[in-house]
C-alpha cells in the first residue's frame, strides 16, 4: 500500500447562493449574494455546470477589520479558482440586529459600481446596497486571484455587529453561463468601540480527537467557550501565506506556552487549533485573542504524547480503505462508509503521537510523508499488528498502514495503539465483516 501525503486543503467557506457573471459582465441583478433576509436568491438555473460551492478548489472571501463608527475602510473580495480567468462579484452589509437595514454605504471607483433597491442607482439614501464589479475589472482572460476593493463608511453610531454577504463568479469566458464555478460566503464584524471578550470555559480543552482534557505538542486540540468570533468557518486559500499555516482566522488567535498556535476552524463556542511544538512537560497557559481582546489565561496540562484516533460520534475510527473509500458500519455514513475485510490493509488516521524522523516542520503544510521516530503497536481484535507504515503525512496528522487480522470477527473490533507505554482511547473501534 502507498503512503499518502495529505496536502493542506483550503477550503472555500459553504453558504447558500452565487452570482451570475458572463451572463451579466456588467454587473449582476440585486440580491444575488445568497442572503437568506433577500430571499437567499441564486443563480443556479442558469450556471449549472457545477454545484454552488464546489470543491474544486476556488472560493470567494471578504476581508474587513472591526470598524469605527463613521470611518471609512477598504473591503476586499477575493475570487479565485485554478481554472478560471474571469471574475465577478457582489457583496452587501446589513445590520446583524435587523438584516433587512442596510449597514453604512459603498462608495463607486472604477472597478465598482453601487446598485440599490429598488431604485438601481446610487446613492442609495438608506435603501438597500450592493457593490459589484464592473465590466473591465472582470479581467477577461486573466487567471485569478482577482480581488476588488469596496470602499466602504459604516454607519456614523455604534450599530453591533455589521454581516457582509459576498458571492463570486469563477468564471471560463466563454459568453455563455456554461462551465463557471460559483461560490458565496459572508464574515461577521464587531464595532472596534465595544468588541466581546473571549472566554474560555472550565475544562475547555481538550485533545481534538480523543476529546480528553489536555494538549502535547503537534497535536489538534479543541478549545470550548464563549465570544471566541462572530463567525463560524474552517481555514481556507487565502489564510495561508507561501506554505505557513495560518495562526488567525477573523482576528482570533491562540497561545499556548506563548507559541502561537496554528488555527484550523473558529467559531463563537469552539476553536480547533494545532498546538506548535514545545519541550515543556506540565501546566502551560492558554489563551485567546479575538480583534485585540485577550482571554482570561487557562491552565492545561502538556504531555509529551497524547496519541489518539480521530473517530466518529460511534466511536468508530476514521479510516479509509487501501483502495480508497471510508470504513465504517454501512448504515454510518449511508452510501459512503463500508466495514473492513479480514485480511484488508487499511489506512487509520491519527493525532498526537510524537515525533518523526527526521523531523517534521512545524506550522507548514506537510509535503512528504514521515515515519515515526518511535515505534508504535497497534492492537487490532487482541491482535498485535505492526503498521506497515506509521508517521506524519498532514500537519498534526498522522498515517497508520495496518492488516486487519485473518482472525478477526465480524462486528465491531477494538483497536489500541501504543507508544512510549502511552495508548490511545480504549473505545475505538473498527467494524469488520468478512
Amino acid at each position: 500500500m502507498r503512503i499518502r501525503t495529505i496536502r493542506v486543503f483550503k477550503f472555500a467557506a459553504v453558504a447558500a447562493a452565487p452570482l451570475a457573471l458572463l451572463a451579466f459582465s456588467t454587473g449582476p441583478p440585486i440580491k444575488r449574494t445568497g442572503a437568506a433576509v433577500d430571499g437567499g436568491v441564486t443563480c443556479t438555473a442558469c450556471h449549472t455546470s457545477f454545484t454552488l460551492n464546489d470543491a474544486s478548489g476556488g472560493s470567494v472571501v471578504i476581508h474587513a477589520v472591526p470598524y469605527t463608527p463613521g470611518v471609512k475602510q477598504t473591503i476586499t473580495v477575493r475570487v479565485n479558482h485554478p481554472t478560471a480567468i474571469r471574475f465577478g462579484f457582489e457583496l452587501t452589509a446589513r445590520l446583524t440586529s435587523d438584516e433587512t437595514k442596510e449597514a453604512g454605504t459603498f462608495a463607486e471607483s472604477d472597478s465598482v459600481q453601487v446598485k440599490c433597491d429598488p431604485t438601481g442607482t446610487a446613492p442609495c439614501n438608506g435603501a438597500q446596497e450592493f457593490a459589484e464589479h464592473r465590466q473591465p475589472a472582470t479581467g477577461a482572460g486573466q487567471p485569478g486571484p482577482r480581488v476588488f476593493n469596496i470602499d466602504w463608511t459604516p454607519p456614523a453610531t455604534d450599530a453591533g455587529p455589521v454581516v457582509f454577504y459576498a458571492a463570486g463568479n469563477a468564471a471560463n469566458n466563454s459568453s455563455s453561463p456554461s462551465g463557471d464555478h460559483i461560490y458565496n460566503t459572508k464574515l461577521v464584524i464587531p464595532s472596534a468601540m465595544a468588541p466581546p471578550k473571549p472566554t474560555i470555559i472550565s475544562d475547555g480543552v481538550h485533545n481534538g480527537a480523543s476529546d480528553t482534557p489536555g494538549c502535547a505538542p503537534n497535536t489538534w486540540i479543541q478549545i470550548k467557550g464563549t465570544n471566541l468570533n462572530l463567525n463560524t468557518r474552517i481555514w481556507q486559500e487565502d489564510d495561508f501565506v507561501g506554505s505557513k499555516l495560518p495562526t488567525k482566522l477573523e482576528g482570533t488567535g491562540v497561545k499556548v506556552n506563548g507559541k502561537d498556535a496554528f488555527v484550523y476552524y473558529i467559531s463563537p463556542t469552539q476553536i480547533n487549533a494545532l498546538v506548535p511544538t514545545d519541550d515543556t512537560v506540565g501546566n502551560v497557559s492558554i489563551q485567546v485573542t479575538t480583534n485585540g481582546v485577550v482571554s482570561e489565561t487557562f491552565t492545561a496540562n502538556m504531555q509529551r504524547l497524547a496519541p489518539a484516533f480521530f473517530v466518529y460520534p460511534d466511536g468508530n475510527i476514521k479510516a479509509t480503505h487501501g483502495a480508497g473509500g471510508y470504513v465504517g458500519p454501512a448504515a454510518l455514513i449511508s452510501g459512503v462508509t463500508t466495514p473492513a475485510k479480514p485480511g484488508e490493509t487499511i489506512v487509520l488516521w491519527g493525532t498526537g503521537f510524537g515525533s518523526t524522523s527526521p523531523d517534521s516542520p512545524s506550522g507548514e503544510i506537510i509535503t512528504t510523508a514521515t515515519r515515526l521516530a518511535t515505534p508504535v503497536t497497534v492492537r487490532i481484535g487482541g491482535v498485535d499488528v505492526t503498521p506497515d507504515f506509521a508517521g506524519l503525512t498532514a500537519a498534526g496528522v498522522y498515517q497508520f498502514n495496518v492488516k486487519i487480522p485473518d482472525s478477526a470477527p465480524d462486528g465491531d473490533v477494538p483497536v489500541i495503539a501504543t507508544v512510549n507505554s502511552i495508548s490511545t482511547q480504549s473505545a475505538a473501534k473498527i467494524r469488520v465483516q468478512r
